[in-house]
């Protein structure tokens, strides 16, 4: 396992033609369909060849899909299985001891259709992927933990897109796992899952002894723990004004052009999923158009009020 500091001590980045050496994927649940869409559309439009990607909780998932080529792939399999499931909660199941929830079953069978161990072992030999994950305190292990992210989540909430800071003033402490690290498919899977803990939705999981939580409980967007790169390219999964996206230099911010229609945690509507991939791919459409043919972003006002931020430095 690689370092908890946000500075991971994996190997230099190297020079690329690619106008991004760097990728962030927001945490969000299904609402990550937009970055499948966009990616799919501006990855081999601009020839992303990527040294590092950093990604919470769903972003994970979807950054490993993209990565591979396969986000049609989880499209069709995710709409496959939520077209089967009628309902986001089954309370009569708590009456017979089984689970209530079909999130789990349902995240952990789409990301092991979508990922073979030929495809685990592209992913290893390519970018360092850096997997977020949230460590509560030790005197708040469990569910206590959760539930004091959680209240440390909701006290950070505000229209500007900003890095957390309560979840750790609380003794939250986040942590990095790179994708290397996992010596199976089966391991990332598990640190997919992990990164993605939210209870009672997904069960409380432990790794090495510890309850870990959402990655997104401490920095949905991280893009802090990149390291040094000359650009980096952040791909949310809400819709910002522009005047809501902080201004960092060698960072660009996309998002979505309007609220996306899914729910984050919304296993029932394959209608809802298309409308946020097709949406990522209109979005993703626009952005190419925002290029010039050296690759600099220009007219970023065209982009729509969500406009990324011109790259700075």
């Amino acid at each position: 396992m690689s370092s908890v500091s946000r500075d991971p001590g994996h190997a230099p980045q190297q020079a690329s033609a690619s106008p991004y050496d760097a990728l962030v994927f927001a945490g969000g649940g299904c609402r990550c369909f937009w970055q499948a869409g966009f990616y799919g559309v501006i990855g081999s439009g601009l020839a992303l060849n990527p040294q590092v990607v950093t990604a919470a909780s769903a972003g994970a998932a979807f950054a490993c899909a993209v990565l591979l080529g396969r986000q049609e792939v989880v499209v069709r399999d995710f709409k496959e299985r939520a077209n089967q499931n009628l309902r986001n909660w089954y309370p009569r199941n708590w009456m017979r001891g089984e689970t209530v929830f079909p999130h789990e079953e349902i995240y952990r069978s789409t990301i092991e259709a979508t990922i073979s161990d030929s495809d685990f072992k592209r992913l290893r030999a390519g970018p360092d992927i850096r997997i977020l994950l949230a460590r509560p305190p030790r005197w708040a292990d469990g569910r206590l933990g959760f539930a004091l992210a959680a209240l440390a989540y909701t006290l950070d909430q505000s229209p500007a897109l900003s890095h957390l800071q309560w979840p750790q003033r609380f003794g939250f402490v986040p942590e990095i796992v790179s994708l290397r690290d996992c010596s199976s498919l089966d391991a990332l899977v598990e640190l997919i899952l992990h990164s993605s803990c939210t209870p009672p939705l997904l069960p409380l999981y432990q790794r090495e002894g510890r309850t870990v939580l959402d990655g997104g409980l401490v920095d949905n967007v991280p893009a802090e723990f990149v390291g040094p790169a000359r650009s980096t390219l952040v791909m949310l999964s809400r819709h910002h004004h522009r005047d809501e996206l902080p201004a960092h230099p060698g960072r660009t911010y996309v998002g979505p052009s309007r609220p996306i229609p899914i729910d984050k945690w919304d296993y029932t509507s394959p209608s809802l999923v298309d409308q946020t991939y097709d949406l990522g791919r209109r979005d993703g459409e626009a952005f190419l158009n925002a290029f010039d043919s050296q690759g600099e972003a220009i007219d970023f006002a065209s982009f729509g009020r969500t406009a990324s931020l011109p790259i700075a430095g």
